[in-house]
């Protein structure tokens, strides 16, 4: 057999608890319950002579920080121990308030380990997943057990910090803990249940399995589990973590904008319609920027509130597909993010509704570079000369430089190419030809 079965008494688990890692990676987080309901539930059990079920753990290499790693019971392990250190009380007593004896007693209770030898993450999160069949474990904690692989890691730590690795969230879910709770900077909801993980997987998804097709689409659970087994992803790659975190700043700016408007962060309804709106802008402008983010948000915000409202110009107006009025229909779809089609039919309501979407969008031509050939033919059009300056330029010195500033949505199009001094190019930075052109022959007067 490759474990052991050992039962030690709580006196021998306190002696030994800084032995055990109890929220590795792939273990679900603490479960908030109101007034600690759940941890006085576990000490309750136990005070009244009941068993709390068999508690699993895995013996680690002996270079390791700990010499035990938690694969089950890590809320059982965590409350025992914030018990014995009077962090609560059961029945209005704490654990220094029992008598010597109660104590004493309480210290020879035994508990039941099941200690497996060194494991792999897939074996170690399959038995994770096994003995959670019957219990309350979600979809994204059974996700979460998959444990230190690459599309794991990178969910958790782009969401919230993980305990001895050196890494940084990102700061869209920044939070600070005050004596009444954890808040959140720039979101409405918390992380119980890794709920955040969640959403960022089904967006992570999307980029891993869909960025070269159509990015706006659903992700279900089947499908996000998918990504998580799949073995061919041996790492993430740059390109892959440039983009997701391009899309989380989409979504921290937009959350900015709310707070000046509304003095609160964005919602989860809010969280899940931006991400949609945000892909399509990229299955259509593919590069772009937004030229001013208050009003875009704006536009943004008087669209989103005009099609949830029930009082409204929709309020009355049935949706034919779904027989849902049109601000439940919105609403609904919104929430169905495993549905590509219904997940797209909401977004392109919202589309319509920002009618001059366009007007705050920066479109850049994604193609960045001229040919060859256009260069050369725009050379021999200039006579070999440097258009800026008027002077003989030669191949080897000659940079193509667009008209209109890329950076400012010029297209690399022949109509808008010019053959300028590498030099020139230098300094002109995202200057248009025209003005860099009218700069230089007035400093060179």
């Amino acid at each position: 057999m490759n474990y052991t079965k050992t039962t030690p008494t709580i006196l021998d688990f306190r002696n030994d608890y800084y032995n055990i890692d109890c929220q590795p990676v792939g273990q679900r987080l603490p479960v908030y319950s109101k007034g600690n309901a759940k941890a006085i539930g576990i000490l309750s059990t136990l005070l009244s002579g009941f068993d709390i079920g068999t508690i699993t753990m895995m013996k680690l290499d002996p270079d390791s920080e700990y010499e035990f790693e938690s694969i089950d019971g890590g809320h059982r392990k965590r409350a025992l121990w914030d018990y014995l250190n009077n962090r609560f009380k059961v029945n209005g007593r704490y654990f220094k308030d029992l008598s010597k004896e109660d104590r004493e007693n309480f210290l020879n209770i035994e508990l039941s380990f099941t200690v497996y030898n060194k494991l792999g993450s897939a074996v170690k999160g399959h038995i994770f997943r096994t003995l959670n069949k019957t219990t309350d474990v979600n979809f994204m904690e059974m996700l979460n057990s998959y444990g230190d692989t690459p599309i794991a890691n990178f969910v958790r730590e782009t969401v919230r910090p993980v305990k001895g690795i050196k890494s940084e969230p990102h700061s869209l879910f920044n939070f600070y803990i005050r004596p009444s709770g954890t808040f959140y900077e720039y979101l409405q909801f918390d992380n119980d249940r890794l709920k955040q993980d969640h959403l960022a997987a089904r967006i992570i998804y999307r980029y891993v399995k869909h960025d070269d097709k159509t990015l706006l689409g659903g992700s279900a659970d089947k499908d996000v589990e998918s990504m998580y087994e799949d073995e061919s992803i041996l790492s993430i790659d740059k390109k892959l973590k440039e983009k997701v975190k391009t899309h989380f700043d989409f979504l921290r700016e937009m959350s900015i904008y709310r707070k000046q408007k509304f003095k609160s962060p964005i919602t989860q309804h809010e969280f899940k319609i931006l991400s949609y709106l945000y892909f399509y802008l990229i299955d259509t402008y593919k590069t772009f920027e937004i030229r001013d983010v208050e009003e875009f948000y704006e536009e943004f915000a008087k669209a989103n509130t005009k099609l949830l409202n029930k009082n409204g110009e929709y309020g009355d107006i049935i949706h034919k597909r779904s027989s849902y009025t049109v601000p439940e229909m919105f609403r609904k779809y919104i929430s169905a993010p495993w549905d590509t089609s219904k997940v797209t039919e909401a977004t392109m309501y919202l589309v319509k509704e920002m009618k001059n979407l366009e007007d705050f969008l920066l479109i850049k031509d994604s193609k960045r570079d001229f040919s060859v050939e256009d260069k050369q033919a725009k050379l021999a059009e200039q006579d070999f000369n440097c258009y800026i300056d008027g002077k003989p330029l030669k191949w080897e010195d000659a940079h193509a430089g667009h008209i209109r500033a890329h950076a400012k949505g010029g297209r690399t199009e022949y109509a808008n190419l010019a053959m300028i001094r590498d030099t020139h190019n230098r300094d002109m930075g995202t200057m248009d030809v025209y003005d860099y052109k009218k700069w230089y022959k007035e400093s060179h007067q």
